[in-house]
């Protein structure tokens, strides 16, 4: 396993726990085998602060796992689907980056595009807005997926893609929403899952060098050739 590789194992990870724990994604996270891929992953990447969030994941499921897949759904649910008065945590980009907080605003139609400038496109059926934390997170883990299969230019192009991703769509909202779990949450998987993304995301700022302040996202074109095969995003590799 390479660097790039490693970071994608990292950034997939994350997205599918970001996922709705249905039956199929319940049954992989409590499995719990992705701890150890991620300690790997981590370990390779000389990241040796994350040891106690990995063991704070292999203490929830060491224990008794009755009803907690009831537990995780809803309290998925609660923070990032529906709560009363309002949303808890939203997971969606634009919330946070809008001046309105609105669930559809600008930033999502030009996540869309990157996604498209980069062939690729959502799901008919996913049923969710393309700026949501769980399809950004694998849209990093796709970058640089490819990048451990690049050489010479390519694999320099899509180090600038990654580092213009990040830093107009990553970096600008997912700590912001990250703390907001950690500090709401009643599920600890959750407040783990959240402390974990941010650390990474913190660490991924310093290996691609973004700096500290980051300008709002601008529309435009991330670089990319046009690619006539619109491959699938969000959850295309998954069952």
């Amino acid at each position: 396993m390479n660097r790039s590789l490693a970071r994608s194992t990292i950034y997939n990870t994350l997205s599918l726990c970001f996922t709705y724990p249905n039956e199929g994604v319940f049954s992989w996270i409590a499995e719990g085998k992705w701890v150890n891929q991620l300690r790997a992953s981590l370990g390779l990447l000389n990241e040796e602060g994350f040891e106690k969030t990995l063991r704070s994941f292999e203490e929830i499921f060491s224990g008794k796992r009755e009803g907690l897949s009831l537990e995780l759904a809803r309290e998925y649910t609660r923070l990032f689907v529906n709560a009363f008065p309002r949303v808890v945590a939203p997971p969606y980009g634009a919330v946070y980056l809008e001046k309105d907080g609105l669930v559809f605003g600008k930033s999502t139609s030009e996540v869309l595009r990157f996604y498209q400038d980069m062939g690729f496109g959502l799901k008919e059926n996913i049923g969710d807005l393309p700026d949501h934390v769980a399809h950004e997170l694998e849209f990093m883990g796709i970058l640089t997926g490819q990048e451990a299969q690049a050489s010479g230019g390519e694999k320099v192009r899509l180090e600038e893609v990654q580092i213009s991703f990040l830093s107009r769509f990553i970096v600008t909202w997912v700590p912001v929403f990250s703390e907001k779990v950690a500090a709401q949450s009643r599920s600890n998987f959750y407040r783990t899952l959240s402390d974990l993304t941010k650390e990474f995301i913190n660490s991924e700022k310093n290996y691609l060098g973004i700096p500290e302040e980051i300008d709002p996202p601008k529309t435009g074109n991330p670089g990319s050739e046009e690619v006539e095969n619109v491959k699938t995003l969000c959850h295309g590799h998954r069952s």
